[in-house]
């Protein structure tokens, strides 16, 4: 009867984990570039490049400048337009669907605004932080267990 109910216990805590879990981005992909002929790189967050990944090349309008493909480190090359000051970068990674990288470059500024703000925590960051939340939910389902035997064993003590 008392592994029933800790298996009860631990099923609940793991489909309250499985709620609790937010969107996960298994490779996040990044997108930098160079001005003199803009240079585009695509990388996912290990580090390895995104080869033949499509890109596609908008002015400010919205209006497709160029298409191309990515070579085999991931990057990509071309000649900037006399008068057009700002591009919007965008990379579909062809054989690993649903992966997407998009920047904005102006020239004029002289900066890249990045479609994404913030840091990104390394690889092994991520993994350590991962085993750090699976230790805690782990020792607060013992914690927990432990409360019910300690209530139980003072209950039967009562009861004599």
């Amino acid at each position: 009867m008392k592994w029933k109910q800790g298996i009860g216990i631990f099923a609940v805590l793991i489909i309250l984990s499985c709620l609790c879990i937010s969107v996960v981005s298994a490779h996040r992909m990044h997108v930098v570039h160079k001005i003199n002929e803009i240079e585009i790189e695509a990388y996912f967050g290990g580090g390895s490049p995104c080869r033949d990944a499509e890109v596609m090349i908008y002015n400010n309008e919205g209006n497709l400048y160029l298409k191309g493909v990515t070579d085999g480190e991931g990057k990509f090359g071309f000649p900037p337009k006399i008068g057009m000051d700002e591009y919007i970068v965008v990379v579909n990674a062809t054989h690993m669907p649903g992966h997407r990288g998009e920047t904005t470059i102006n020239l004029s500024q002289d900066v890249v605004e990045a479609g994404e703000t913030g840091t990104e925590m390394p690889l092994y960051s991520r993994i350590i932080a991962g085993f750090g939340y699976l230790i805690g939910v782990a020792g607060a389902a013992m914690a927990y267990m432990g409360w019910k035997q300690k209530k139980k064993y003072l209950r039967e003590d009562k009861e004599q």
